[in-house]
């Protein structure tokens, strides 16, 4: 079948490719429905339009602006969509719209993939705001956010507990009708990993980086990397690393991040000051600078993932994990749902059950005291389970619904769901689900 996906750019295969979730999701869809035999046509959302996108495989992939890409007649000038037989929306909420408006164009399906809970994500970003709620933000996620509930014909999450908030996102709505198929339609899709991550590839050389700030192949330190997000706990971080740095005189800190927005900027800094009596031992890697973080994760003695508890941690994933097991970089995680909960159950993670600085600090020094022989073997087995997680075992629930032609789940126009009934959205907070009439309540509710 011919197939038309769209995703967020860059294409993560690209040279010099800022490699962020999204984009690492869009690949995820794309080189298994290639593998199949299946024609993809890609569109990506990119800060600026570009033609010929390198996506080998792809009858073609060219990007469009956010100005551009929720116009569905401006995104087919040139391309020719008269034999695709499906749609995905891929990895964030802009381009599920635009996939949704594309299907709608051609008359094709369209699956919607939700890469972490919108609203939950808007919330984690408020909650650095002080809690303020910004109504314009507020209103226009859930604008966009609603059209895809109300318009896909079938749907994925990146874990169990988000698969079961979007259910009942699509009740709210009055999806569900008379649909004896709605578990069938929602899908659980991981974070995943290429292929070739599981094969015991050769441990990278030893950053020369590292051993211009005085660190060498004996060397012990906790790495952290991938971004500074809104959802990171840098208050338990500071204090774990600060433990673990004072009581154990040996180990090192390392840290290569790109922050997100000024909100990132201040959590780094909030780390950094903390840890900044240690000098030479915490070692901040600018990312333009910085190695490949293969290199980097081959040889830490362990990693950071502390996240508070949140709606957005504990329905969404984190992508640096997987990175983490596939070299052998032990994972120190706070939350255990999700990804992380799998991860503990395989040993291949330390729990610390939350906001615990002091059980932090032990399993930092912990895991990276562990001996070569050790890490080796928790390589092996990272990787040996890693193969559950490929690109291909994951994406069988949307390669299954291709091969049963794509089928369509229709919004039945009678159907009004509580949200619906009640007024989408209403101008203040308080009043988002106004109260039934009184006349109904106590049959409503008796």
């Amino acid at each position: 079948m011919r197939v038309c996906v769209v995703g967020m750019g860059p294409w993560p295969l690209e040279r010099d490719a800022i490699v962020t979730g999204p984009s690492i999701r869009l690949r995820q869809f794309i080189e298994p429905l290639l593998a199949a035999r299946h024609e993809v046509v890609a569109i990506l959302l990119e800060e600026k339009a570009r033609q010929d996108i390198p996506i080998e495989g792809a009858l073609f992939a060219r990007s469009h602006t956010p100005e551009t890409i929720l116009d569905p007649d401006g995104v087919a000038k040139g391309v020719d969509f008269s034999h695709v037989g499906a749609v995905f929306g891929v990895g964030s909420l802009m381009p599920a719209v635009a996939a949704l408006r594309i299907a709608k164009r051609i008359g094709s399906p369209c699956w919607v993939d939700f890469f972490g809970d919108p609203m939950a994500e808007l919330h984690a970003g408020q909650l650095r705001q002080g809690g303020t709620v910004d109504l314009s933000a507020r209103d226009h996620v859930w604008k966009f956010f609603r059209e895809s509930l109300m318009g896909g014909d079938a749907f994925s999450t990146v874990s169990a507990a988000q698969r079961h908030a979007l259910m009942g996102q699509l009740g709210l709505l009055g999806r569900f009708a008379n649909d004896w198929n709605v578990s069938q339609r929602l899908h659980e899709i991981p974070c995943g990993v290429p292929a070739s991550w599981t094969n015991a590839d050769p441990i990278p050389p030893f950053p020369e980086i590292l051993r211009g700030k005085g660190l060498d192949e004996t060397s012990r330190y906790i790495y952290f990397g991938g971004s500074w997000n809104v959802w990171l706990d840098e208050v338990t971080m500071a204090k774990a690393l600060a433990i673990a740095l004072r009581d154990d005189e040996e180990l090192k800190f390392v840290c290569c991040g790109i922050p997100t927005g000024r909100a990132g900027e201040e959590i780094r800094q909030h780390i950094l000051k903390a840890v900044g009596s240690f000098g030479n031992r915490v070692i901040d890697l600018p990312p333009q600078q910085a190695p490949s973080e293969s290199a980097l994760l081959a040889h830490a003695g362990g990693c950071l993932s502390l996240d508070r508890p949140i709606p957005e941690a504990e329905l969404g994933s984190r992508n640096r994990l997987l990175a983490m097991v596939r070299w052998g970089a032990r994972p120190v995680v706070s939350l255990e749902a999700g990804l992380e909960s799998l991860l503990v159950a395989e040993g291949l993670a330390a729990g610390i059950g939350g906001a615990n600085e002091q059980r932090a600090a032990l399993e930092i020094i912990a895991t990276c005291r562990r001996p070569a022989a050790q890490r080796e073997e928790d390589r092996q087995a990272g990787l040996r389970w890693l193969r559950s997680m490929s690109f291909g075992e994951t994406m069988k629930p949307a390669l299954g619904w291709i091969s049963a032609g794509a089928p369509r789940w229709e919004s039945p126009s009678a159907a009004r769901g509580l949200i619906d009934g009640w007024g989408v959205i209403a101008a203040e907070p308080e009043t988002l689900l106004p109260s039934p009439p009184p006349a109904k309540r106590k049959k409503w509710f008796n």
